[in-house]
């Protein structure tokens, strides 16, 4: 098998002679074309793709001798057919074991496409078309005869001013439409006939997409008297900007619908409680993304039985109808939003998502009783009048986010005493005003992440953190004014992965400079991952090395950016006996590794970026049967 070998460009001329070869997959590969003489492998089942050459004996041609390939078979460069005759000879039509076929032209113009006939066997049950050059499809696609058809997808045939009529495929599960640059209009000829006579379309279709069709304006019912879709549990358009009209109506087994970057399209004011004739029935809606599009389509919010809902890049909408089955909420840049739903979100609500929403004003405290079932929170730069985050509201919550609120200054307790068992994950990264938390520390047995990075303002770390049983990973970044991190008892005790990022006032402690031993590092034997980087990290490392603080069951050190740090205490970095991977990233001023020679564990050395270390050195002398890679890509 060559399938993955991503610059393989060329296969063997001779191969020609492995008479015997049954599987032969060149795919994600870079052949360029077949060899010559491809038919003389008779006994192949299985062949990914035949890249079609210009050259004799390696035309499409040659499959025609290729009698029991079987399951997907992709056929690529097709503008290289010269001779129509070669594709007759190919003999596609009878490949009846063949069950997916790609059918594939360059990206650029291919004018004799219509002329390339490459009927498949009718027991064909996926079919892709890509960058075909034609004006018209050929009159065998959307043959009702393919009764096996379950998905399609059309992409790239730019010159084609319409769609096959695929409408009358009787098994055709999903259909993916894109980049049809000509195609202005949808009509009844997408639907397919039976003779003179209309039929009732898209029996068995499920999924239905369409996506960056630039010039489609009209998308026309079929006229059949009933539903043009009457299974269909997927429907998404994506970048269709000319796209005008309202949306199909009576899908009424429609579980998902997504709509983005469709600016002119609206819904005609219906809603699924409506009953007019032209009314959009999609009582079974599930699942919601409007993205880009106007305000109408909002009216989709009535559905009863929405569970999830995303918006994006709205603005004109100021406050949220009520949606009672809610389960997970995202609102992105909504400019204009100010208010949740006047009867609040539901309690159904796991996830809520608040992005680019600067004048919302967050849950009233009178809702927050009701969020039982709240499992997920991210608040990125949005509601500019929270100053206090109320930590504790949502007794269930296991992550909370919370970025870019510039007017955030606290997290606070409502009740004293309360105790978030559920939490598990809390991140707060570019408050630049954030200065403190609940008093006593954090109330949060089950915590395991913790990170703060481009707090600005914040000098000290929750108090008592070594409380925190739970904890597997902190990190702190871009905390300038960061002081002091464990004072009052230490790290957490069962600490595995811990960063320190350019934290450039933090010190020992306040009573005693240069001593790091009320850490507890030394004491912490679960760590296996310490990451030092950036400003202030130079004296802390220097002074950790130096005191042998660092706990010996460590096996990841990784150093970046410390610009003054000239050597590697060899005491304190022999008495790491389980260290296996050591990083040293951008240290400029590093002259020396320890003398005595590095940890005996350790297997692995990257350097990158220490030129003066890199002129010192002859490495074989130093690292004995350590694997180096030096200047490696990060």
């Amino acid at each position: 098998m060559l399938g993955g070998c991503a610059s393989l460009a060329k296969l063997p001329v001779d191969l020609w002679e492995l008479i015997s070869l049954r599987h032969l997959d060149v795919s994600g590969t870079k052949i360029a074309e077949m060899p010559a003489q491809m038919r003389r492998l008779k006994s192949l089942r299985t062949l990914t793709a035949f890249v079609v050459g210009k050259s004799i004996g390696s035309t499409i041609g040659e499959l025609g001798e290729l009698p029991h390939l079987q399951g997907k078979l992709s056929i690529l460069k097709l503008q290289n057919v010269v001779d129509a005759k070669d594709a007759v000879q190919a003999n596609l039509k009878n490949k009846n074991d063949l069950k997916e076929l790609e059918l594939a032209w360059d990206d650029e113009d291919s004018d004799d496409s219509e002329k390339v006939s490459l009927q498949p066997s009718i027991s064909l049950e996926k079919l892709s078309i890509k960058f075909y050059g034609g004006t018209n499809f050929p009159n065998w696609l959307g043959d009702s005869c393919f009764s096996n058809i379950q998905v399609m997808r059309l992409s790239n045939c730019k010159y084609c001013w319409s769609l096959p009529p695929v409408g009358g495929l009787p098994a055709l599960k999903e259909l993916y439409i894109e980049r049809m640059e000509f195609v202005k209009t949808i009509g009844v000829e997408f639907y397919g006939r039976n003779g003179a006579y209309l039929i009732q379309p898209f029996q068995s279709l499920e999924k239905l997409e369409f996506k960056e069709m630039a010039e489609w304006e009209e998308w026309i019912p079929s006229g059949s008297g009933g539903p043009d879709f009457p299974r269909l549990l997927m429907l998404i358009l994506e970048k269709c900007p000319k796209l005008r009209g309202s949306l199909p109506c009576d899908l009424h087994c429609l579980k998902k619908l997504r709509v983005d970057g469709c600016g002119v399209l609206h819904d005609q004011g219906a809603t699924a409680t409506t009953s007019s004739s032209t009314s959009l029935n999609y009582n079974s809606l599930e699942e919601l993304e409007i993205f880009q599009c106007q305000t109408g389509l909002l009216s989709l919010l009535e559905t009863k039985l929405l569970s999830q809902l995303a918006i994006r890049h709205f603005n004109d909408i100021q406050c949220l109808p009520n949606i009672n089955r809610l389960q997970s909420l995202s609102l992105w840049n909504c400019p204009t939003l100010s208010s949740f739903p006047e009867d609040g979100l539901p309690t159904s609500l796991t996830s809520l998502t608040i992005v680019e929403c600067r004048i919302l004003e967050f849950l009233p405290q009178e809702m927050f009783a009701k969020l039982t079932s709240l499992d997920y929170l991210f608040i990125h730069n949005s509601c500019d009048s929270m100053r206090s985050f109320p930590l504790g509201i949502f007794p269930k919550l296991t992550t909370l986010e919370i970025s870019c609120c510039d007017n955030l200054e606290s997290l606070c307790l409502i009740e004293e005493g309360a105790v978030l068992s559920h939490l598990n994950s809390l991140e707060v990264y570019a408050c630049p005003n954030l200065v403190c938390f609940p008093l006593g520390g954090l109330p949060t047995p089950n915590l395991t992440q913790l990170e703060f990075r481009g707090c600005e303002k914040l000098k000290s770390l929750p108090e008592h953190i070594h409380t925190l049983t739970a904890l597997g990973n902190l990190y702190i970044s871009n905390l300038p004014n960061l002081e002091s991190i464990a004072e009052d008892g230490g790290l957490p005790p069962n600490l595995r992965d811990f960063t320190i990022n350019n934290c450039e006032r933090l010190r020992a402690s306040s009573s005693s400079v240069g001593d790091y031993s009320n850490w507890g590092l030394q004491a912490l034997v679960s760590l296996e991952v310490f990451t030092i980087r950036g400003r202030g990290s130079d004296e802390i490392l220097e002074t950790l090395l130096k005191q042998q603080l660092l706990p010996t069951t460590l096996r990841t050190l990784i150093i970046e950016e410390l610009s003054t740090l000239k050597s590697l205490d060899v005491k304190g970095l022999a008495r790491l006996t389980s260290l296996q991977q050591l990083y040293i990233y951008d240290c400029p001023s590093l002259q020396f590794l320890p003398e005595g020679g590095l940890p005996p564990s350790l297997s692995y050395l990257c350097i990158y970026n220490c030129s003066a270390l890199e002129k010192r050195y002859h490495w074989a002398k130093i690292i004995g049967p350590v694997y180096l890679t030096f200047n490696a890509s990060r």
